[in-house]
């Protein structure tokens, strides 16, 4: 059985789902459990003051007053995943809410055409945190990440529950990946130590960590993020630069990233051989280059080549979202672009109203149908728009939530 498996990332920019994995990378990433063998930094958001007149006294200086951006209301939707081209699910927060913003879930049978509400449990629900995401195996085992808690579901969404995982497990830039029977969270530990725990998909019965030989990457604040395809795996580890090791026949390797230090802006795994990644981030370790473009890898990850480029500028936020090797669609910016040739050319499909939004994640569930959440996080409260696209990333629309 083959699973849409990519990670989603807490504190980073998030990868999309894509066809992967077999049962046989378990042995290589995992201890033993027994034998039953979670592009986009959810950034805090801020008020974006501006300055209105100011009522001034005699022989006094004139007083600036700040308005914060209106805050957001209804559904602001945040992560979404799909398991079939039918089935998905969008987590989101809802406004007003009596906490601040209260968690919300959506659950869609017909590929997104219509939505309906899941109920969730308090302590989820009034989570609070502005970057919350999900994944799903298949239509019975979820997990649910907001700040430092993981919640699981087994039967489909219906009952919730806060995973019995060791405290340290959900620290820093932690992230969950999916293969075929197991789920994984990776993160950087105290001492710069990456390492990995692991559950069943059907249960949780959690084991780790697993240590991976991936340095911190030398900075206060690192993400870890596997990904796994066949019996390959790649673990990134992200911080003021990146650091990265492969995992061939069994065993972790340094891997050297594209890019440069600063590492791709979003990469990922299409097959055991095939990877993908944007080049183009800006920082102070970049590889040179001017431009953002996509280099491609056809050896497992040992060797990368130029194959398309998508801005004549360097750019800060930047997503790659692939419904296959041949239709992709990369948040650049503000704008949406979409390849049909394997990222050899690029079309715009979509800009957003300004500069100021970018993507938090985003899913092709056939070669053509696809979804994609921008987020503005100049707003008081993270302001998001959630659009699908049916040709590809030719042309977008937004999609109205009740």
């Amino acid at each position: 059985m083959r699973l849409r498996a990519n990670p989603v990332v807490v504190a980073g920019v998030i990868g999309v789902g894509m066809p992967v994995l077999a049962a046989g990378v378990i042995a290589g990433l995992t201890v033993d459990d027994g034998g039953s063998g979670p592009d986009s930094t959810h950034a805090a958001a801020s008020a974006k003051p501006t300055t209105a007149a100011a009522t001034t006294a005699p022989d006094a200086k004139p007083v600036a007053t700040t308005v914060a951006d209106p805050e957001p209301v209804g559904f602001q939707p945040d992560s979404i995943n799909f398991v079939s081209a039918g089935e998905g699910w969008v987590l989101g927060r809802s406004y007003p809410c009596p906490s601040g913003a209260c968690q919300s879930l959506r659950h869609t049978t017909d590929g997104g055409h219509t939505w309906q509400q899941v109920s969730l449990p308090a302590p989820l629900r009034e989570a609070g945190a502005h970057d919350g995401w999900l994944k799903f195996a298949d239509a019975r085992n979820g997990w649910i990440g907001v700040g430092n808690k993981l919640f699981s579901t087994h039967d489909g969404g219906t009952t919730w529950r806060e995973a019995d995982i060791e405290t340290d497990a959900l620290v820093n830039g932690w992230s969950l990946t999916v293969t075929d029977d197991s789920v994984h969270v990776a993160s950087v530990q105290p001492g710069e130590r990456t390492v990995l725990f692991t559950s069943p998909l059907s249960r949780d019965a959690w084991t780790g960590p697993t240590e991976i030989p991936v340095p911190g990457a030398g900075g206060p604040h690192p993400t870890a993020d596997l990904k796994v395809a066949g019996s390959r795996a790649w673990m990134v580890v992200t911080n003021r630069g990146q650091e990265a090791a492969r995992l061939v026949d069994g065993t972790w390797t340094p891997w050297k990233l594209p890019c440069g230090g600063n590492g791709p802006a979003d990469w990922h795994a299409l097959s055991e051989k095939r990877l993908v990644a944007l080049c183009g981030r800006v920082g102070p370790y970049s590889d040179g280059g001017t431009t953002t473009r996509l280099m491609t890898s056809t050896d497992g990850g040992v060797t990368f080549t130029e194959t398309g480029q998508l801005s004549p500028t360097l750019t800060a936020d930047a997503a790659l979202i692939a419904a296959d090797a041949t239709h992709l669609v990369a948040a650049v910016g503000e704008r949406l672009l979409t390849s049909t040739d394997g990222g050899e050319t690029w079309t715009v499909g979509y800009t957003a109203p300004d500069r100021n939004w970018r993507e938090l994640s985003g899913e092709f569930v056939t070669e053509t149908n696809g979804f994609v959440i921008l987020a503005r996080p100049g707003s008081t409260q993270l302001a998001t728009t959630m659009l699908t696209t049916r040709d590809a990333g030719a042309t977008w629309t937004p999609v109205v939530f009740d």
